[in-house]
């Protein structure tokens, strides 16, 4: 039997209050673009989203919102507002259903960005498989050769920074660089996802570093091309680097 969403948790948070993403329920539910929040204003999670970068890939955002019962649907309306220098292609109104592991959006016709801005964000949770049929491997040609899952553009981190995300990259190397304020590499190395040449893999990594007072700095991540070693495929996220 179907029950509405605002009724049945979508997903229950991990923990009481906080970030972390929730697990959503294996259970059929529905849902509309309001989703049900609590009413403790203090208790917040953080949802990840992905937007549309100015070169029409994919990048990674986190977003606290009030702490709700229906997090699919949360994430389904904040997709709809887009992070600072990017742009959003997920139209509002959109309606959720999840039946064991599949998701189903309904409401509004899905350009092929916005779908592959739902898939990843929705697949975040660990029980959702896919979305309309389509999984990650299916949108990979809106997903750049080295996406940072997190940390998310603007957020501030202490040392050690801990670098997590996907790649496909020449036998799955690529390589980082962490620059403070005046541009200077604190840190520098390369690293080795899971798998490359062609298939997606993942990466796991930490980058000690120091800095004596609070500031603007950012991490790179880059492939050298393997025909010339020039600098192919770079992306930056801008962090703010406080002391430990």
């Amino acid at each position: 039997m179907k029950r509405a969403l605002c009724l049945v948790a979508l997903g229950l948070l991990a923990g009481g209050c906080g970030g972390g993403t929730a697990d959503v329920a294996e259970t059929t539910t529905e849902t509309t673009s309001a989703p049900q929040t609590t009413t403790t204003a203090a208790q917040t999670q953080t949802l990840a989203l992905f937007f549309v970068a100015p070169d029409g890939k994919l990048v990674a955002a986190s977003r606290d919102v009030a702490q709700t019962q229906t997090p699919g649907a949360a994430t389904l309306q904040e997709l709809t507002e887009p992070t600072e220098g990017t742009t959003t292609s997920v139209p509002d109104g959109l309606q959720l259903t999840i039946d064991e592991g599949e998701g189903h959006v309904t409401g509004a016709s899905l350009d092929d960005a916005a779908l592959a801005q739902i898939v990843y964000s929705l697949t975040t949770f660990p029980t959702v498989r896919s979305v309309n049929g389509k999984t990650r491997a299916d949108v990979e040609g809106f997903v750049p050769p080295i996406l940072v899952e997190d940390p998310s553009p603007g957020e501030t981190v202490a040392s050690p920074l801990h670098v997590t995300g996907t790649a496909n990259t020449f036998e799955a190397t690529f390589n980082y660089r962490l620059e403070n304020a005046q541009g200077k590499a604190l840190a520098k190395d390369f690293v080795t996802a899971t798998s490359g040449s062609g298939t997606r893999g993942t990466f796991d990594f930490t980058v000690p570093f120091t800095v004596d007072s609070a500031q603007d700095g950012k991490l790179v991540v880059f492939e050298l091309s393997a025909e010339d070693g020039s600098v192919i495929h770079e992306r930056e996220i801008p962090l703010r680097l406080v002391p430990p």
